[in-house]
C-alpha cells in the first residue's frame, strides 16, 4: 500500500510541475502579446503622423513657411526648431500629447530641393522618433559637453536614436510665371 501512495505522490508532484510550466508559458505569451500590442500602437501612431506631415509638406515649397505651418499645429506657443540652407532644410517639432501632458513623438522633416529648370523637385524624409528617447539623447549630448545647433537640440542625425518610422516622399513644384 505504501508503494502505491509513493507512486501517486510522485505522479501528483510531476503533474503539479507540469502545470506550473504550462502556467509560466501562458503568462509569458500574454506578456509578449501586450508588449507587441503597445509596439504596434506606437508604430500605427507614427505612421499616421508621418502621413499627415507628408500631406502638409507636399502643399508648401518654402521651408520657412512650412516651419511656420508646423509651428501653428503645435499645442503650445513654442516654435518648431529648424535650419535652412540653399537646397532645403530641416524642421523638428513635437506631436501627440500623452495623458500626462508630455509629447510622445518628435518629427524630423528633412527637405532637399533640386532646380529642374521649370520648377523645383523637393524630396522630404520624415522620421518619427520617440520623444523620451530623443530627450535621453539630448541629456547624453549635454553631459558630454557637446554643442547643440538649435532649440530642439538634435538636428544632427548622428546623435538621434533609431526612428520608429521613416517616410520618404517627393514632389515637383512648378515655377509660377
Amino acid at each position: 500500500m505504501k508503494k502505491r501512495n509513493l507512486a501517486f505522490t510522485v505522479e501528483l508532484l510531476g503533474l503539479f510541475i507540469l502545470l506550473l510550466l504550462v502556467i509560466t508559458v501562458i503568462t509569458q505569451v500574454f506578456v509578449m502579446s501586450r508588449s507587441h500590442s503597445l509596439q504596434a500602437k506606437r508604430l500605427t501612431e507614427a505612421v499616421i503622423i508621418a502621413e499627415s506631415t507628408a500631406e502638409i509638406s507636399s502643399a508648401e515649397k518654402d521651408i520657412d513657411r512650412l516651419a511656420g505651418i508646423f509651428t501653428g499645429l503645435r499645442e503650445t506657443d513654442e516654435e518648431a526648431a529648424y535650419k535652412v540652407n540653399n537646397n532645403g532644410g530641416v524642421i523638428m517639432f513635437t506631436r501627440g500629447l500623452s495623458e500626462d501632458g508630455r509629447y510622445k513623438y518628435v518629427v524630423r522633416l528633412e527637405r532637399s530641393s533640386q532646380n529642374m529648370g521649370a520648377g523645383d523637385y523637393c524630396e522630404d524624409e520624415i522620421c518619427i522618433y520617440s520623444a523620451s528617447e530623443v530627450a535621453d539623447a539630448t541629456k547624453r549630448v549635454d553631459a558630454a559637453g557637446g554643442e547643440r545647433e538649435d532649440p530642439m537640440g538634435l538636428i544632427s542625425t548622428d546623435t538621434l536614436p533609431e526612428p520608429l518610422y521613416t517616410l520618404k516622399t517627393g514632389k515637383y513644384f512648378r515655377e509660377d510665371r
